[in-house]
């Protein structure tokens, strides 16, 4: 309980959150943003009344924050109402990894007849300012607005509000897998994002799957060998 309540206190109570503080959303949002940033480690048990008592509400908007949480996969329930911290095995990263590669693929074929040269030259920006980027966190943001852009055409939101939940997941992990640095393939991955956009310029759909299926199995390589030395440290 004494790690819980130190997790507690990093856990927002903004202003947005104090006006509309009924509003499980807000209460989600905050949750979550601790969650994958690694406030809360492996396992551990969120107290539904230490939760309600640190955001000033009743446990009922609690339970309807952390039933989004279940939904997501960030928590799991147990018998008595008590909830832990999911946690990620290379089993699941793996799963999770494939269900990427068909939600995405899936995604660019649906948003490729309305990808034009706009976009292109869009997405052609957003590479070069990815390219200048040196801290992993920003990177993270600016890999994120690229796809976010290949994708959108699609017209598909509720897919890539799903897409970006698996992706936050494995992101969580990896900052604390290694110490905020992610896993160290940008310059590979500027490499794959260029063969996708080569391969849309030149209207190759069944490239420019193909070259994002590539991207996404070798980020998937990079990340199951950083869980495994993880796991044999542990």
């Amino acid at each position: 309980m004494r790690a819980v309540a130190k997790g507690l206190e990093s856990l927002k109570r903004g202003a947005a959150l104090s006006a509309r503080r009924t509003t499980p959303d807000h209460i989600a949002e905050s949750l979550r943003e601790a969650i994958l940033g690694g406030t809360f480690q492996d396992g551990e048990v969120l107290s539904q009344v230490a939760l309600a008592a640190h955001y000033g509400v009743s446990r009922v908007p609690v339970r309807e924050a952390l039933r989004q949480l279940h939904a997501e996969g960030l928590i799991t329930a147990e018998a008595h109402h008590r909830v832990r911290v999911s946690a990620l095995t290379i089993d699941r990263i793996r799963e999770i990894f494939e269900i990427r590669t068909l939600l995405e693929s899936h995604l660019l074929r649906e948003a490729f007849p309305r990808i034009d040269a706009a976009l292109l030259r869009r997405v052609e920006k957003l590479l070069v300012e990815m390219e200048a980027v040196r801290q992993h966190k920003p990177w993270l943001q600016k890999n994120r607005e690229f796809h976010r852009a290949l994708y959108e055409p699609s017209g598909a939101l509720f897919t890539i509000g799903l897409v970006e939940q698996l992706t936050s997941r494995i992101e969580r992990y990896l900052h604390l897998w290694s110490s905020g640095r992610g896993v160290e393939r940008s310059g590979e991955a500027h490499a794959e994002h260029r063969a996708i956009l080569t391969a849309l310029r030149r209207r190759d759909l069944r490239l420019a799957c193909a070259e994002l299926e590539r991207h996404i199995a070798r980020t998937r390589e990079q990340v199951e060998r950083l869980a495994a030395a993880r796991l044999v440290a542990v």
